[in-house]
């Protein structure tokens, strides 16, 4: 079975490393890298090219809006799941270009079920 591919753009330590550890346990799942800011986020999406990209809503150096747009235009076969405080947001980043929008006050289970919601079909994914 191939795993769908997920980078995590996250700027806080420890939910950056529990998403990491989170999603590796998934049978279906994997994480392929992590970034702390918008720099790093930009050039690992363009390195990596995971099939999806959960980005923080804030992150040093760019916020997570503006780089779910750059990320829709430059790379669309990136999909994005916004992951924020503000329920608010999840409006405007489907505007930008984001698949999905979870709070981060939702259990593991609710983010797990938007990744694959947002993920592409089998056929569609890099391997």
């Amino acid at each position: 079975m191939t795993r769908v591919r997920v980078l995590v753009a996250e700027s806080h330590p420890l939910i950056r490393e529990d998403l990491r550890y989170l999603i590796d346990g998934e049978a279906d799942l994997e994480c392929v890298g992590v970034a702390k800011n918008g720099r790093q986020c930009i050039e690992l999406c363009r390195q990596l090219l995971p099939d999806l990209l959960i980005v923080d809503e804030l992150l040093p150096g760019a916020d997570g809006l503006a780089i779910a747009a750059i990320v829709g235009n430059r790379l669309p076969q990136i999909r994005v799941v916004m992951y924020t405080f503000n329920p608010k947001v999840c409006e405007v980043a489907r505007d930008v270009g984001a698949v999905g929008c979870v709070a981060k006050d939702m259990p593991f289970d609710v983010l797990l079920g938007a990744l694959r919601q947002a993920a592409p079909a089998p056929s569609l994914r890099r391997h």
